[in-house]
């Protein structure tokens, strides 16, 4: 029984240290994360937290995909991010009174490592660096929600899934095809760009009919990023 929990804290231990935000840390930090992290499993459709409930901790998505999502005044789901493994989440949330800011639901069957609030700021008193990584975290959390806002301030579908497309291209400029993997379906990905499945499809049709892209099972690839962003220069002009 004890060699059974020493291989399962040495499983969560090597997970911890694939995601980006622990990534590099000394053996002896991970080996204390892991004493006190856990996993959960969660169903498709389950939530892990929802708005203003109390924070229990941050996470580690270490299978699935995660949901992350407001409700607009108008009663719809705007999703905010989509969170694959290896992504950290709700790390701003352990220093907050207020409770998680967004809804955070499995869109599949999922696991996550939870990494309890108290016993993480604990550890931060005494690893000053731990807290160069949080900022480091939340700051790329930030680009990202930059990003997807600046997408949807565009009007119509197509100018923002060109958008969407062109943010997952190394090299805008280039003439070099770039195969994007979806890693999600096509009703989680219209719901990140605030639209319907059937019109995302239909805007899939029209790109590919125009030669802007060639779609894949679960891979959208770009032939000419260049031609691309010279296209979704001119509807913005």
């Amino acid at each position: 029984m004890r060699r059974l929990e020493d291989m399962r804290r040495a499983a969560l231990e090597y997970s911890i240290a694939q995601a980006p935000i622990f990534s590099g840390l000394p053996a002896d930090d991970l080996h204390r994360i892991s004493s006190y992290a856990s996993l959960r499993s969660l169903r498709r459709g389950a939530y892990l937290f929802r708005q203003k409930e109390p924070v229990i901790g941050f996470f580690i998505v270490r299978q699935g995909l995660i949901n992350v999502h407001r409700i607009n005044a108008q009663g719809r789901e705007q999703v905010v991010h989509l969170l694959r493994p290896g992504d950290s989440f709700a790390e701003r949330a352990i220093t907050s009174t207020n409770g998680y800011p967004v809804n955070a639901r499995a869109a599949e069957e999922s696991e996550v490592i939870v990494i309890p609030a108290e016993e993480f700021k604990n550890h931060l008193r005494k690893k000053p660096d731990l807290a160069w990584r949080m900022v480091s975290s939340m700051s790329h959390h930030l680009r990202a929600l930059v990003s997807a806002l600046e997408g949807l301030r565009f009007k119509d579908i197509e100018t923002r899934l060109i958008h969407w497309l062109l943010q997952r291209c190394p090299d805008t400029h280039s003439d070099k095809a770039v195969d994007i993997v979806l890693g999600t379906t096509k009703g989680e990905l219209a719901a990140e760009l605030a639209t319907r499945q059937e019109t995302l499809s239909r805007t899939f049709g029209k790109l590919r009919e125009a030669g802007y892209i060639k779609v894949r099972p679960k891979l959208i690839v770009v032939p000419h990023p260049a031609k691309l962003q010279e296209y979704f220069s001119q509807r913005r002009s």
